[in-house]
């Protein structure tokens, strides 16, 4: 005689949890990729506001070299530089050529921020249409 019970099969979905990771890895690995080929331009813009102070420039050269109110300085001089500065709380403008390596810019933004000045600008080139 037969029972009167049905058998339930249990499916087998090692199958379908081996395609679930491979996915996962796929998703994961191709937004790493992603993340780093997304191309930006670095926005333009207009001339800082007019104030009745004098800033001091800082310009870094193509080639890296830094130059402070127009003298060239070593990374050793400007903590005094910064002093003199902070003293008559004179603003300072950092004015990077474009063609200047960003870690350079960079460094000098992070050297002046060590050294107490908490607010310092970026000179930018005028608009210009397109780019």
């Amino acid at each position: 005689m037969r029972d009167g019970r049905r058998r339930v099969a249990d499916p087998d979905i090692t199958p379908l949890i081996d395609v679930l990771f491979m996915l996962i890895i796929f998703f994961v690995l191709t937004a790493v990729f992603v993340r780093g080929a997304i191309e930006i331009e670095l926005p333009r813009g207009g001339p800082p506001p007019v104030r009745d102070s004098n800033p001091i420039v800082v310009t870094v050269t193509e080639d890296s070299r830094i130059l402070w109110a127009g003298g060239e300085v070593t990374r050793s001089e400007l903590p005094e530089l910064v002093r003199g500065a902070r003293a008559k709380s004179d603003d300072i403008l950092i004015a990077g050529d474009r063609n200047a390596p960003y870690g350079g810019v960079a460094e000098l933004l992070d050297e002046l921020r060590g050294l107490g000045v908490e607010n310092v600008g970026m000179l930018l080139g005028e608009k210009d249409g397109g780019r």
